[in-house]
């Protein structure tokens, strides 16, 4: 019987570090990739995160066990519709996605009947230094996973295996609460750097600032997807990232009254709440380096399951996991 397949559509960082990390830690697979962007497909088979790469998308899904998306929230649903007839019915389709619920909407209408789809967000902080494609990206990342009312079960938790597979900590979310709390600590992190790039270059004074502009501002302002793909995010989550916003700017007026007040000692109300960012922020530093979380999240049901589904993954996709490759927990 041949090996099991994995599709991986869109071989940028999350892509092709999720086909380095399949590729180190299972045995007994087959990672196709596939990328609108020829050299990046490419590079992605020449540093060995799939196997093989096929130009033709339906090419791609042809036979694969497992196709995931790691495209932008703009191309998911024509994406969808695109491979829907090349699915087989057993077939798992991982999205994924900063934002759940319009993927979950995309599931029921674009693929209605098919009940094995199933969307994730790895979460990546960053902190110990620029991200890079590698196969230890996910290792002992929190992987969200959510599904929707008509999604098997058994789909669910084989996504939670393959997230396993791949070094990282698996985490099933309410998507709805997912989706506020994304809107606070992915989206609006982006939409404010993307405000002060606007201000300061909208200003008189932005030739001559710009040469001033330092490693606080590359910090504040660079992002991390294009403007389209940003747009598509924060359009997807409107309403949560308008609440955000929303409260952002209150406290914005609280830091700016602040800042007006004469000061007298370090008890001034900024400077105090200066002092509580600065714990809050290397507190929070702190656990992402360790990846320890204290009250720590409840863990992806480790339930056991059984059918179609399980037989062909654990049986022949997951059930070859190399030794000595590291405990995920």
């Amino acid at each position: 019987m041949a090996n099991p397949r994995i599709t991986l559509i869109g071989l940028g960082l999350t892509g092709t570090s999720l086909g380095l990390a399949l590729t180190e830690n299972a045995e007994g697979i087959e990672v196709v990739g596939h990328d609108k962007e020829p050299t990046v497909a490419q590079e992605a088979r020449k540093n060995s995160a799939v196997q093989r790469t096929e130009w033709n998308l339906h090419k791609a899904c042809e036979g694969a066990s497992a196709i995931v998306l790691a495209i932008p929230q703009g191309e998911v649903g024509e994406t969808l519709e695109l491979i829907r007839e090349d699915l087989q019915p057993s077939t798992l389709i991982l999205v994924l996605s900063s934002v759940f619920q319009p993927v979950l909407n995309t599931f029921h209408t674009v693929l209605a009947g098919h009940h094995n789809a199933v969307v994730g967000h790895p979460i990546l902080p960053g902190v110990a230094g620029p991200l890079i494609a590698r196969g230890d990206l996910y290792r002992q990342a929190v992987f969200c996973l959510a599904a929707g009312p008509d999604t098997n079960p058994e789909a669910l938790q084989l996504a939670s295996n393959f997230v396993e597979t791949a070094g990282a900590e698996p985490l099933y979310v309410d998507p709805a609460e997912h989706d506020g709390i994304a809107a606070g600590v992915d989206l609006l992190p982006q939409f404010v750097g993307a405000v002060l790039i606007h201000m300061a270059a909208g200003m008189p004074g932005w030739a001559e600032a710009r040469r001033m502009a330092g490693q606080a501002f590359t910090r504040t302002t660079r992002f991390d997807h294009s403007a389209s793909s940003l747009f598509n995010m924060l359009m997807a989550n409107q309403e949560n990232v308008a609440q955000r916003v929303e409260q952002f700017q209150q406290e914005l007026a609280a830091f700016h009254q602040w800042l007006t007040t004469p000061a007298v000692d370090d008890e001034h109300p900024l400077h105090v709440a200066l002092v509580q960012a600065e714990l809050e922020r290397a507190h929070w530093e702190d656990n992402a380096l360790r990846h320890d979380w204290d009250p720590s999240p409840r863990p992806a049901s480790e339930a056991e399951g059984s059918g179609i589904l399980r037989q062909l993954f654990l049986g022949g996709l997951f059930g070859g996991k190399k030794p000595d490759q590291g405990s995920k927990r």
